[in-house]
């Protein structure tokens, strides 16, 4: 959607949820009708094969770093919204993550490493949520050009999202009847202290860790990454920063340059983009325009948080322990 907003005298544009109110223009409540609407979808899915069990289920949630139109007092709103989802006998435990771009996939991270103990989490939620449908943040975005107007040559058009997904050991998914959207094969999570806006050059040192670590799994040189979805949205920054990546490790991939990115569909969604990821890369396998059976989902926040999550499509017949989610 087009529009011209704050007086500014050009054209700005935006992504909204056409379902909310228009008129509304204050982050936290955006977030808050987001976020309720996508967790109970979730739970709605799980109901019928998780009505057996009576356990407190970790919602993991990644948040906007803090802004101009984003306080505490905010996110304890939106997480008390997200606290009173009906959830049958499973008791949620929301527990927030103001990271940013690399929330979710940050969370990811954990949730994987908290499956590995056998019996802690049989069921972990993991997603993010975000809207820029602001005023104090997009008059903070104008000011470090960071909205994508008319003439402008980077920047991006402000969006709203939330998504979640359920992860679980692929042997519980199956013994609930539940077939296995995805499997996740390796996570990784570190800091970048060359961050966007300031003068600092970004070599993506804390990137290419992540990546590098993501990759590990890999039998190379036989195995190449045939899918990227990421938070590029038009900022030469992060254009940057995965260039450098892509010179160092172009070898693992198909075609480094060939990246999925919600920001051509939904706008910038912040920090909901890695949980989008994550469903816009199963949605891949499961109606099969995917391009092979492996992904690489990272993220990067301007904060500094840079996470990766290495992904393959699952085998049907597969009884492993690789960590899944539910469609």
């Amino acid at each position: 959607m087009q529009v011209s907003e704050l007086g500014s005298g050009t054209d700005s544009f935006l992504a909204q949820d056409g379902l909310l109110d228009r008129r509304e223009w204050g982050a936290a409540e955006r977030m808050a009708a987001l976020g309720v609407a996508a967790l109970a979808e979730v739970l709605e899915k799980l109901a019928p094969a998780a009505a057996q069990w009576n356990v407190e289920v970790p919602v993991l949630v990644g948040f906007p770093e803090e802004r101009p139109g984003w306080a505490p007092p905010d996110l304890q709103r939106v997480v008390a919204m997200l606290s009173a989802v009906d959830a049958g006998r499973l008791r949620l435990r929301v527990e927030p993550r103001l990271t940013g771009h690399a929330a979710a996939l940050e969370s990811l991270h954990q949730a994987v490493t908290w499956g590995g103990h056998a019996g802690r989490c049989p069921l972990i939620l993991v997603g993010g949520i975000d809207s820029y449908q602001d005023l104090e943040t997009l008059d903070w975005l104008r000011e470090n050009n960071q909205w994508l107007e008319e003439g402008s040559r980077t920047g991006f058009a402000p969006g709203e999202s939330a998504a979640f997904i359920a992860l679980m050991p692929e042997s519980n998914a199956r013994k609930l009847g539940l077939a296995p959207a995805a499997s996740v094969r390796a996570t990784a999570t570190a800091r970048e202290t060359q961050l966007i806006n300031t003068p600092a050059l970004n070599l993506a040192d804390g990137l290419t860790s992540v990546v590098r670590q993501a990759l590990n799994p890999l039998d190379k040189p036989r195995d190449v990454v045939e899918n990227i979805y990421c938070d590029i949205n038009g900022e030469r920054y992060r254009t940057e920063e995965w260039g450098f990546v892509a010179l160092r490790l172009g070898a693992s991939f198909r075609d480094a340059s060939a990246y999925h990115t919600p920001v051509r569909s939904c706008g910038e969604v912040g920090a909901a983009t890695g949980a989008l990821n994550l469903l816009m890369c199963a949605q891949a396998w499961r109606r099969e325009y995917s391009r092979g059976p492996r992904t690489l989902v990272w993220g990067s926040s301007d904060a500094g948080l840079r996470a990766a999550a290495l992904l393959e499509a699952p085998s049907p017949g597969h009884r492993g322990e690789i960590r899944t989610w539910a469609p």
